[in-house]
């Protein structure tokens, strides 16, 4: 057909990712895309023939959620530089999560993040970035700070098998409810390197004082889980098994938020109409105080975070930043 070719300039996909993506509605993962039909805007898989759109470079793999468009992230936050005062910021930068990432995972690697939001302006500094996210506006967001940006779900990644370095998410998993999550750890897997790895940040079905308190109140489901989509918070002793069974090994975890002293956006959930009393006043001084206190209230936070939790249990944590294997 005049005028088709493949993958052009003209998406939103680098050079170093464009002969890896590939159609998630059949079997040709390894024969990276096909073919882009420019006067209708359209990508189409030269094995099944499925058409994708394309809107302002951006492929949509055929997802849309209203849940999510409402809720996506759009910040990037800011780039880390070497000098120690950099060096220390990126430390407790999103309670240490970059800090594990950058330590886990070389410089130059090729990573995909797994609902991106608006991407992070330091690790498109850092990587070959691949943001993948079911949000639209998330994902117009993180095409600003990425290279490489797709609309898609992690049940079926568009990506070629064994081409990622690395897999990273943000407090991601525990919206993968229990018809999911296994068909999700296995496509991380099919699309990881062998020894490839994994770097997550995600919520926890906690024991710890405050969400052994608020399970009993009336309000906890409305407010923690269905009004965030957190319909995949479990025990971690059942991720690890979750993580084994899709041929994962653990390579270290840090644990946090295991006293009453959460971060502000957990006590600001509080500030709810379900919410009655002491409580809602709590949520209220928290909605406040978070907006004054900003990034230097969330690092004071996860400082003193710090200093208790090697002396209380893990199973106490309410999250958890793991750094997992695959195996060969």
């Amino acid at each position: 057909m005049a005028g088709d070719r493949i993958l052009p300039h003209t998406l939103h996909i680098s050079p170093d990712w464009r002969d890896l993506i590939s159609c998630p509605h059949c079997a040709c993962h390894e024969k990276g895309f096909v073919i882009f039909k420019e006067e209708s805007n359209l990508v189409e898989c030269g094995s099944c023939g499925t058409c994708f759109a394309v809107n302002q470079g951006l492929i949509n793999f055929g997802v849309s959620d209203s849940f999510y468009d409402a809720h996506g992230f759009t910040s990037a936050g800011r780039n880390f530089s070497e000098n120690g005062l950099d060096r220390l910021a990126l430390y407790y930068a999103r309670g240490h999560h970059l800090f594990e990432i950058s330590q886990c995972v070389s410089a130059g690697s090729r990573v995909i993040e797994l609902g991106c939001g608006g991407g992070s302006s330091f690790l498109a500094s850092r990587y070959s970035m691949l943001g993948v996210e079911i949000s639209t506006s998330s994902v117009r967001s993180a095409s600003l700070t990425y290279d490489s940006v797709v609309q898609a779900t992690i049940s079926s990644l568009p990506v070629a098998s064994a081409s990622a370095d690395a897999i990273i998410s943000s407090f991601v998993l525990e919206h993968l409810a229990d018809s999911e999550v296994e068909t999700c750890l296995n496509e991380m897997a099919r699309v990881l390197k062998p020894e490839g790895k994994m770097i997550h940040y995600f919520d926890l079905d906690s024991d710890g004082p405050f969400f052994s308190w608020a399970r009993k109140r009336s309000w906890y489901r409305e407010i923690f889980v269905d009004s965030k989509g957190h319909h995949g918070l479990r025990k971690f002793d059942c991720w690890m098994k979750l993580f084994q069974t899709a041929g994962f090994d653990i390579l270290r975890k840090r644990f946090s938020g295991k006293t009453w002293l959460q971060d502000f956006s957990i006590w600001s959930a509080l500030d709810h109409p379900s919410v009655k009393g002491f409580p809602r006043v709590l949520g209220s001084w928290a909605s406040r105080g978070g907006r004054k206190a900003g990034i230097a209230g969330a690092v004071a936070v996860t400082v003193a975070d710090d200093l208790v939790r090697p002396f209380l249990p893990d199973n106490w944590g309410s999250k958890v930043i793991v750094c997992l294997k695959k195996q060969r």
